[in-house]
């Protein structure tokens, strides 16, 4: 048998045996020299060897533990190589220690690793980027404060704009006597003043349903809440039969409450109660006491002075005012269905100089101005003179009809 060394002391080529002899004395020749077996480039091709120094017993007991994180990571395909190797071509220095890291790491860890790497190398080839908005969650516990809640709160709030209207409801057309409290005579003494105006006599049809509408107003507003509300901490103080000091009374802060629950269910003039929307034709026919079917601006000012108890000056200095928000300039004709959109804005307007602030009790303040007028002017022009609008044609308007 011949053997070749090689120029590197210590190691040992590869056997040649020439014949079938000469190769059994060299596998015992083996035996006696214990060489140990080479393995087989295709048994490991990827994994990086190992040198396991037999006078080392640490180096042992880290190999164990290497080898048994490598046995509990499944089994990779080639596909997955393939994907890290395209997410990381531009970082070509850091591929191999990522390969390495992603080798020993859990299933889902490194699927997210590869994910984000992916990621962030097409941010780079469209051009898009990816932004990420986290919010804090403060969850009550027993030593937050938020556990505290406040037992005064109401469930609905009324607007600044609803609040002065219904106050000046309750200040100066029902509690006349100035006690900070109305009840049932309150409203007898509101009505009876409505019929008196209007002419109505007690065995009309009109006085009837008058009559019928304030039984309503008390029943809403002055009798005990649905169970739903009067067990609240605030509305049992609001509303309850100790505000105002005697049963069938209430304040001004009752008042607002009640019509803050009503106003926070309802959208529209279909949704109000019966009552409501009946007190809306008595207040039109009131003032259109003359059957005419419109409300002029005569009428409207009578009406401030008899039912309102505006003085004349007053009255003299608002009344263009008032009618003209309330006929758009006097465009429109202040007939049932133009009041009927005053009375909505009255109940749920929430901001000022809409027509329903004119349409009981006339702001005591002067409003602010509109932010822009108004040009009605295009609405009366014959459709001869009309200009069409064309978005490539220059023009001297000012306004466009919408």
């Amino acid at each position: 048998m011949e053997m070749k060394r090689h120029d590197k002391p210590g190691s040992l080529s590869p056997v040649k045996v020439k014949n079938e002899e000469a190769a059994s004395k060299s596998a015992k020749q083996e035996k006696e020299l214990k060489l140990p077996p080479e393995k087989s480039p295709s048994e490991d091709g990827s994994v990086r060897q190992r040198k396991l120094s037999r006078a080392s017993d640490t180096s042992k007991e880290t190999l164990d533990r290497q080898d048994s994180k490598a046995s509990l990571s499944p089994k990779v395909s080639r596909k997955y190589f393939t994907n890290w190797k395209q997410a990381c071509d531009k970082t070509k220095d850091k591929t191999k220690e990522l390969l390495k890291r992603w080798r020993t790491l859990p299933e889902g860890e490194a699927a997210v690793q590869m994910q984000e790497a992916g990621h962030s190398e097409e941010e780079k080839q469209h051009g898009w980027s990816v932004h990420v908005w986290t919010t804090w969650v403060n969850r009550c516990s027993e030593d937050l404060e938020c556990l505290d809640l406040e037992e005064e709160q109401p469930l609905a709030q009324l607007s600044p704009v609803q609040t002065d209207k219904m106050t000046l409801f309750f200040t100066e057309l029902l509690d006349h006597d100035r006690d900070d409290v109305i009840c049932d005579q309150d409203f007898d003494g509101f009505f009876e003043k409505l019929a008196h105006f209007a002419d109505w006599s007690p065995n009309s049809s009109e006085f009837h349903i008058l009559l019928e509408v304030k039984r309503e107003f008390i029943e809403h507003f002055l009798n005990p809440l649905p169970t739903k509300w009067a067990e609240l901490p605030y509305y049992r103080r609001v509303c309850g039969p100790e505000a105002g000091g005697l049963p069938g009374r209430t304040t001004l802060e009752g008042w607002l409450a009640r019509w803050a629950l009503l106003l926070s269910e309802l959208n529209k003039f279909a949704d109000l109660p019966l009552y409501l929307q009946y007190f809306c034709k008595i207040l039109f026919h009131v003032v259109d006491r003359a059957g005419v079917g419109e409300i002029t601006k005569d009428a409207l000012a009578s009406f401030y002075r008899s039912v309102i108890g505006l003085p004349a000056t007053r009255v003299d200095e608002i009344i263009d005012t008032a009618y003209d928000r309330m006929t758009s300039n006097t465009y429109l004709i202040l007939d049932y269905g133009t009041f009927v959109h005053c009375y909505i804005n009255w109940l749920m307007g929430k901001n000022p100089n809409g027509p329903g602030q004119w349409l009981l009790v006339p702001p005591k303040d002067s409003l602010p101005q509109p932010p822009f007028p108004v040009d009605y002017s295009a609405l009366n022009t014959e459709p001869a003179k009309l200009e069409p609008y064309a978005p490539d044609k220059k023009t001297n308007r000012h306004s466009v009809i919408v």
